[in-house]
């Protein structure tokens, strides 16, 4: 249980320097944001400056080499990390690699929901998501060997796991602070925070996992001026209010639409993974919600019908998630899991924070989920979040949408640079889920899954890419599968208008 140590009637008014002025070495610090969106850039510049050191900062996502958790990790005031996505923050990743500190990976949903847990006064809980993977058989990394071997030293421990009603889950124990580092829209003088857009995310469980909230806001207001209906965050979980003269709003990946076009920019120079999009936005049906993740996935919204009514969900907290935006309509406080730029559907859209999210996509709430992959093998099982010894960016919230029980649809190139397959008798790399891939497109042809009872699941060729014979489908696949007596030629929407 948190135990804050003071009473108090209404959280303090301070500058960044002096918000932070019991911030003290070793502090666990719980941080809000979801890539730029939402972040407390004032707060960790002030850090920054402050120079404490051995720093244990909670993040579902690390922000970018040159703000937030960047700086700190350059000048060596981290000492461990927990967080779901390293991402792109090269300077993270760089001293990750040389061992400069020790990383906790945990799934997004898993994450966010530890944090609520700790504010909750949970001790612990179990769930679905990781079971059967590096989360709960112990084999994430920890810590890198010095160097620039990019060797693991170190590696998790096992999870206790436990079986309900048939399926295994893995304990998850709640993840309190110190402090937790906020951003807001506006606040009143008692600490109740509204928050813009998709702001909320992570946000809002930091808050209430720590014992000391400092929320990094836009505006201060009179108390009575907020309407009580617009409070996101009421202002018991709030203890300091820091409101600096030019707060920093920016996006981290501004992606703009022409005007004219309606899809957004989802053209892609790479021929393939357009083709692929094409064919697995016929996957989509009138009424459904889904989940559209990074990379190929992405591109599929540009190619949905115009007559086919969706609604696509972010784990950032977007229900109803819009095109592009046009230069003028660019919103740092709206994007979406990518952490792209993006507009809120005009057909209605909801906004919440990351574990209202997840409570979707555990929940069992989404009807499609369409991921990319590093590998799938021919029982189902797919890899995405690491290849050892050269990419790790973190499972992100993949492990939750594999396990969430919709339909799980991968869309991948069928070999890599070199000519590899992708399409494996079993991973060679830690996977995401195990068994749970539904379909598999590659430019090359489509493989449906059958599962069977006990956990055996086939992979059945079901679709060739115009031009694409059964014999070059098998030499470039390294995975035993059956051909589809009614094996046909590969349909796909038709490409956009150039």
């Amino acid at each position: 249980m948190l135990r804050r140590t003071l009473l108090r009637f209404k959280p303090t008014i301070l500058t960044a320097a002096e918000a932070l002025h019991d911030v003290k070495d070793g502090a666990t610090i719980a941080l809000g944001g979801f890539g730029f969106c939402g972040f407390p850039f004032e707060l960790l510049e002030a850090l920054n400056q402050k120079s404490t050191k051995q720093l244990t900062l909670i993040a579902g996502t690390t922000s970018g080499p040159e703000d937030g958790t960047g700086p700190l990790a350059r000048d060596g005031q981290i000492a461990k990390i927990i967080t779901s996505y390293v991402g792109e923050n090269s300077v993270l990743s760089d001293r990750l690699f040389k061992g400069e500190f020790t990383i906790e990976f945990c799934p997004m949903g898993t994450l966010v929901d530890r944090l609520r847990a700790a504010g909750a006064g949970l001790p612990a809980f179990y769930t679905p998501t990781g079971y059967g993977t590096a989360v709960s058989e112990g084999r994430l990394p920890v810590r890198f060997a010095p160097g620039k071997s990019v060797r693991v030293a170190e590696y998790s421990h096992p999870r206790e796991t436990r079986q309900f009603n048939g399926r295994w889950c893995t304990l998850e124990m709640a993840l309190p602070a110190d402090f937790a580092f906020v951003r807001a829209w506006k606040a009143d003088k008692r600490g109740n925070l509204v928050f813009r857009g998709t702001t909320q995310n992570f946000n809002l469980a930091s808050a209430k996992a720590a014992k000391v909230c400092i929320a990094e806001v836009e505006e201060i207001v009179e108390c009575g001026e907020l309407d009580p209906k617009t409070v996101h965050l009421p202002g018991v979980y709030v203890q300091r209010l820091v409101c600096p003269p030019n707060i920093k709003r920016v996006a981290e990946f501004v992606v703009e639409r022409k005007p004219g076009s309606s899809t957004g920019t989802g053209k892609n120079a790479h021929a393939s993974r357009n083709l692929i999009a094409r064919r697995a936005a016929l996957e989509i049906k009138d009424g459904m919600t889904l989940n559209l993740g990074i990379g190929i996935p992405n591109m599929v919204a540009s190619y949905i019908p115009p007559d086919v009514d969706v609604v696509l969900q972010g784990e950032n907290g977007l229900l109803g998630i819009g095109p592009y935006p046009l230069p003028e309509e660019v919103d740092p406080d709206i994007t979406n899991a990518g952490k792209q730029t993006v507009t809120m559907s005009k057909s209605g859209a909801s906004l919440f924070d990351s574990a209202e999210s997840f409570s979707m996509i555990r929940g069992g709430h989404l009807d499609l989920t369409m991921l990319g992959a590093l590998e799938v093998s021919g029982t189902g099982d797919i890899a995405s979040w690491w290849v050892p010894g050269k990419v790790l960016k973190g499972m992100g919230g993949a492990m939750d949408l594999v396990m969430s029980g919709c339909r799980i649809v991968v869309l991948m190139e069928h070999t890599d640079k070199e000519g590899k397959p992708r399409v494996v008798e079993s991973c060679s790399v830690p996977v995401t889920g195990s068994g749970v891939v539904d379909m598999l497109i590659t430019e090359l042809c489509t493989f449906r899954f059958v599962k069977h009872k006990g956990g055996i699941n086939e992979m059945w060729l079901s679709e060739l890419s115009e031009g694409v014979t059964v014999e070059e489908v098998k030499a470039k696949t390294s995975a035993t599968f059956k051909v589809d007596p009614n094996l046909k030629t590969m349909p796909r929407v038709d490409p956009l208008p150039t």
